[in-house]
């Protein structure tokens, strides 16, 4: 059988484990497969949780070739440690994976996403090893994330070093994906990367939302939300780079209102998050943990408007995918991040929602659909058609189908 693309992916994370990106990457493979290309995966046995299951060490998963590399007493991510040595367990074996199954298949493109950091290594070292195009599709920018985020603590020295390894890397690439113009701005400037072997494609809702009828009454019940209140929804993590005192302090000025405040997920976050609401007895937050996809999707249809907050500076290295999902659900959104953030300007454009790059001003935001809940209909309805007209999966999918016949 002739495939129009026969491609090699080397990424730790794909299904069956619960890593974001590995679902997403599951996502893609098989959408690009679909479309009549061949792809082999170079992925590592489940080991986003220390307690992972070990499955087959190859198979075919509906269409996709996925080879699964041992990663013996390094599962998990408990400390820092476990994931270095985990992170340096992958790279030597999918390297010799890599070289082992390119004697066989004849690739003619390598691609590798964001895990481990400089998985991109190995993509180089394959492209030049068997003269095909490399493709670094990067949803995160290190070590930039983890220095403005303060995650782990290193000496300058070593952001130094690891920074000129991932410019050497996106500047040894064929092309470059990231998410959005100020990721895009984020390489060029601190990369030195070439503008016009950069491409932004954005991600999809994960999970896409069809529309469907539900008894909004009956899931408030449920979940323990007034039939008559106005129900705000925060879902995602909770972390540095989402910070939430803007929403309490809002959610504090309402206690006296109808309006339910919920936030759903976790993060470094959660737990200072649960404690203020505590000390400030603010009976109008709910706090839940990750749930059931069919719970999640249920409270999301509920939902009257979603929440996205970015802190400052963060538009560089990341876009919020969850606004993403709150548009293919067809919901408002309210903002607090840079005005020249990407999701800031997507919301504006498609009058879908109302931004602020201030604490003061997301707080007056929310007290505005609190007190005129009318205005959200219509900005929900044009955050589905927004969502529709460029951002679903089939179009995004397309998108890479596209770039990778071109190269």
């Amino acid at each position: 059988m002739k495939y129009r693309n026969n491609i090699l992916v080397i990424n730790q994370y794909y299904e069956p484990d619960v890593a974001s990106s590995g679902q997403l990457l599951t996502e893609l493979c098989e959408g690009i497969v679909a479309l009549g290309n061949k792809i082999t995966v170079i992925a590592a046995q489940p080991n986003y949780e220390a307690d992972s299951e070990n499955v087959e060490s190859f198979e075919n998963l509906n269409g996709v070739d996925v080879y699964r590399i041992s990663m013996g007493a390094t599962k998990g991510r408990a400390n820092i440690l476990l994931r270095v040595l985990g992170y340096s367990r992958f790279l030597i074996f999918s390297t010799i994976k890599a070289l082992q199954i390119s004697k066989i298949e004849k690739f003619n493109i390598v691609i590798t996403l964001s895990n481990p950091p400089i998985i991109g290594l190995v993509g180089v070292f394959i492209s030049k090893n068997n003269n095909i195009p490399y493709v670094s599709v990067l949803y995160d920018i290190h070590p930039d994330i983890v220095k403005a985020t303060n995650w782990i603590k290193l000496p300058e020295f070593i952001f130094n070093y690891w920074n000129e390894i991932t410019s050497w890397i996106i500047n040894n690439s064929t092309r470059t994906v990231v998410l959005g113009h100020g990721m895009k701005r984020n390489l060029i400037d601190t990369k030195k990367s070439d503008p016009d072997k950069i491409d932004i494609i954005p991600i999809w809702a994960r999970p896409e939302f069809t529309p469907r009828d539900i008894d909004k009454m009956k899931i408030k019940e449920k979940f323990g939300i007034k039939s008559e209140n106005l129900l705000i929804l925060f879902a995602g993590n909770i972390g540095i780079m989402q910070p939430v005192e803007p929403v309490i302090k809002a959610a504090e000025n309402l206690k006296d209102t109808n309006a339910t405040f919920l936030f759903l997920g976790g993060g470094v976050g959660m737990k200072s998050l649960s404690d203020t609401i505590l000390e400030k007895q603010l009976d109008n937050v709910k706090i839940l943990p990750y749930q059931p996809m069919d719970d999640f999707i249920d409270l999301l249809s509920t939902s009257d408007a979603c929440l996205v907050t970015l802190a400052d500076g963060m538009e560089k290295l990341s876009v919020p995918s969850r606004a993403m999902t709150f548009m293919s659900a067809g919901k408002p959104i309210i903002a607090m991040m840079n005005l020249d953030s990407d999701i800031a300007i997507l919301i504006k454009e498609g009058n879908c929602g109302l931004v602020s790059d201030r604490f003061e001003g997301l707080i007056k935001d929310i007290e505005n659909i609190v007190e005129n809940p009318n205005q959200l209909v219509k900005m929900g309805e044009n955050a589905r058609k927004k969502y529709e007209s460029g951002y679903s999966k089939s179009k995004i999918i397309s998108e890479f189908d596209l770039l990778f016949s071109k190269i």
